[in-house]
């Protein structure tokens, strides 16, 4: 029979065939007892056409028509005068056209893949990569003496009360007016009384018994509402210009664009996602929010929607992941929420004379009925009480807050776990779907093989397990 003899090299599980004309046809004999998958055959140097001088060790791969299978030579033997050729059958080679139309459920491939599966193939190194992002957010940057206050008085006011109390809006320097003026003798001065003298009418009316909050804002007084006023503390008129606040709540946002992973571009988008991605939001006064990156397919835009309460200080932040040009969020696209106090409380405080105390000690001597029993017992605390009633006393109305909750800057602090080098040649990348084989190229691994042809047993489960283990069709 003729057999073609190639000085041919190739990987043992490739389905390469090398170009026949390339080859050299010899005239060969099948030695007894042997087989076609792994014949043998003997060469007779006198009548094959052998050139001189013969190098077998050239040869190193075989094709026989009669078969039409492909054969990698594993040995020759020089017998009794008669070259022995040693064979066994590439099956990858011999059926690479059945293979080619094989549907297959293919898991890793060198010349597709899906970037969005994990591929577990390849360990992350230690050496993580950490980026800063800074965030937009309308409340950065602005100092205890910007922004404004909302104050929370009880009083007169004709209309926009909620529950019994009034609450305006007002920038630092009307504050200040507000204190001056409730600090001032005149909101003791009334021509209709004068039953009693000033230090007791100091004391029975404190107008800071009638503040009941006072909160600072990083906002414009504007944001508050339109309709300006002048503040009305109990029964006085301070005649100190502020707004109404007629809208309860302020909505901002916090907007950042997330990096994708280093490597993303070339190894596949999973790395974007956890473990190879974590993400943490740094957020006064919310704290720190850990990011679920799982949520990052929707898009790479950060987007933080803050509702502030102008009344309680107390706001809520609901985060999502969406795409660049979306501007909003909605409520099936949070993946986060949390609550913290926005607002700054500010502990207001005024400097006053107690003259009751004198007044009710006297009037307790007197009552005892005698002249002794107030010489005896009710002149000394009596005394002792005015003595401690010409002492300012401070009267305070809230507690102060914290503006380092506000003023440092939000961040999201990424960090992206590097993978080691690939070897897409040789491993390929995960595919995970279900191909024609012709349709890749180089190598494939696949999940389960069914490979079906006209041959026999041992080939096909040869090629099953070539197909299973990963091969390169070529």
């Amino acid at each position: 029979m003729q057999v073609y003899l190639f000085g041919y090299s190739k990987k043992k599980n490739s389905t390469a065939q090398p170009v026949l004309t390339s080859g050299t046809s010899f005239t060969m004999q099948l030695k007894d007892d042997t087989s076609v998958m792994n014949p043998v055959l003997l060469l007779n140097q006198a009548t094959s056409g052998m050139p001189s001088p013969f190098t077998p060790s050239y040869y190193t791969y075989a094709y026989i028509g009669k078969f039409s299978r492909y054969y990698f030579v594993t040995d020759w033997k020089w017998v009794n005068g008669l070259w022995e050729l040693y064979l066994t059958e590439d099956v990858l080679a011999s059926f690479k056209s059945a293979i080619g139309s094989t549907s297959a459920y293919v898991e890793r491939s060198a010349s597709a893949s899906d970037g969005n599966i994990i591929d577990k193939l390849y360990p992350a190194k230690t050496d993580f990569n950490q980026q800063y992002v800074a965030c937009s957010t309308s409340w950065y940057g602005v100092a205890p003496s910007g922004g404004c206050y909302v104050l929370g008085i009880i009083n007169q006011q004709s209309s926009n009360h909620i529950g019994a109390v009034t609450y305006y809006a007002v920038t630092t320097a009307n504050l200040n007016s507000l204190l001056a003026f409730l600090f001032s003798n005149n909101i003791y001065q009334s021509e209709s009384i004068t039953e009693i003298g000033e230090g007791l009418f100091k004391s029975l009316f404190n107008p800071f018994q009638y503040i009941v909050s006072c909160i600072w804002f990083p906002f414009a007084t504007s944001a508050f509402g339109s309709t300006s006023v002048t503040v009305k503390v109990g029964y006085w008129d301070t005649g100190v210009s502020a707004i109404i606040v007629d809208s309860l709540m302020e909505t901002t946002f916090i907007t950042a664009t997330m990096p994708n992973h280093p490597q993303a571009a070339t190894r596949g988008a999973f790395l974007n996602y956890a473990p190879y991605t974590r993400m943490t939001l740094y957020c006064p006064p919310f704290g720190a929010i850990p990011l679920d990156t799982t949520y990052l397919r929707k898009g790479p835009k950060l987007n933080g929607c803050v509702w502030v309460d102008h009344i309680t200080g107390q706001a809520t932040l609901r985060l999502a992941f969406i795409p660049t040009n979306q501007a909003s969020i909605t409520i099936a696209e949070w993946f986060a929420e949390t609550s913290a106090m926005f607002g700054v409380p500010i502990q207001l405080a005024q400097i006053m004379a107690d003259y009751t105390g004198a007044i009710n000690t006297l009037a307790n001597g007197v009552s005892s009925g005698s002249i002794a029993g107030i010489i005896g017992s009710a002149i000394g605390a009596t005394v002792e009480s005015s003595l401690a009633s010409q002492s300012p006393k401070v009267t305070t109305s809230g507690a102060n807050g914290s503006f380092l909750m506000v003023l440092p800057s939000t961040v999201v602090v990424v960090e992206h776990a590097k993978l080691v080098d690939e070897d897409n040649t040789d491993l390929g990348r995960p595919l995970m779907s279900t191909r024609t084989i012709s349709t890749l190229s180089g190598y494939i691994k696949c999940a389960d093989a069914h490979f079906s042809a006209s041959c026999y047993d041992a080939e096909r489960d040869a090629i099953n397990q070539f197909m299973v283990d990963g091969f390169f069709y070529e």
